[in-house]
């Protein structure tokens, strides 16, 4: 069997942070539950001790383990099921992934609940799915070329780069909203209103957006916000309907080689 080369840190990188940054952000807000009121109030305030950077690192060493053991499990079941569409990942590429995740997951702490944090995760998050759009047009265009037929291994890197997208437009969103209120403008989406939560309404904004639900209980009122949801809009809906494109005629090009 070939050996797959090393994928490089950067590499990790750009595939990775977006998600590890994503599963940080929601396990900080299962730790908010959890943790006194005096410690959420002293990290939604920006007052950094030793006892907020210690949140940052457990935040960031659970995150790494999830990271971990998803790899692990990964390379069980590629192995398990013989698959020669994906290939398992190597010791080092799981430990890059490990680092990513708990740096990821350390990064939520420390970047959110700053003006400044919030507009570097912002640029950041927007240079990787820009990254992935490019990826994912050249896997596309792979794709439609006469007499290529989708595997399964295409399918679920559309499905992991369109997951990234996922993630990537709710942090988007939820730093959009945050950064307004720490700026004391009026917030675009209006997710923290009645005592909703920020993560959770983005998350779920995003989810009805991308999916073309629309239901409109949230709507933007900001032009930044608009500008967001056309963009979201815009990218969604053709890579949604670019997947299902493909996998449709992937199964018909099957159907018809079995006929003949």
């Amino acid at each position: 069997m070939k050996k797959t080369p090393t994928a490089s840190f950067w590499l990790i990188a750009f595939t990775h942070f977006v998600p590890c940054f994503f599963i940080g952000v929601f396990l900080l807000y299962v730790l908010s539950g959890i943790l006194p009121k005096e410690t959420v109030t002293a990290l939604a305030q920006g007052m950094f001790g030793k006892e907020d950077i210690l949140i940052g690192i457990c935040n960031g060493l659970l995150t790494g383990g999830i990271v971990f053991l998803f790899h692990i499990n990964r390379n069980r079941r590629i192995k398990r099921r013989h698959k020669q569409s994906s290939h398992p990942f190597q010791p080092t590429e799981i430990l890059y992934a490990t680092i990513l995740g708990f740096i990821g997951g350390a990064l939520d702490v420390l970047l959110l609940l700053h003006a400044e944090g919030v507009i570097l995760v912002t640029i950041v998050v927007i240079f990787i799915l820009a990254w992935h759009l490019k990826i994912f047009n050249h896997h596309i265009i792979k794709m439609l070329k006469p007499g290529n037929i989708a595997t399964w291994g295409d399918v679920s890197e559309l499905m992991r780069i369109y997951m990234t997208m996922l993630a990537g437009f709710t942090l988007l969103n939820a730093t959009l909203e945050g950064a307004h209120l720490l700026l004391g403008s009026r917030p675009p989406f209006g997710f923290m209103m009645d005592g909703g939560d920020i993560f959770l309404n983005s998350l779920y904004y995003t989810v009805v957006t991308m999916t073309t639900l629309g239901f409109g209980d949230f709507v933007p009122s900001t032009w930044d916000g608009k500008l967001m949801l056309i963009v979201q809009c815009l990218v969604s809906y053709v890579m949604f309907a670019l997947m299902v494109g493909i996998i449709t005629r992937g199964v018909v090009q099957v159907q018809d080689s079995q006929k003949t």
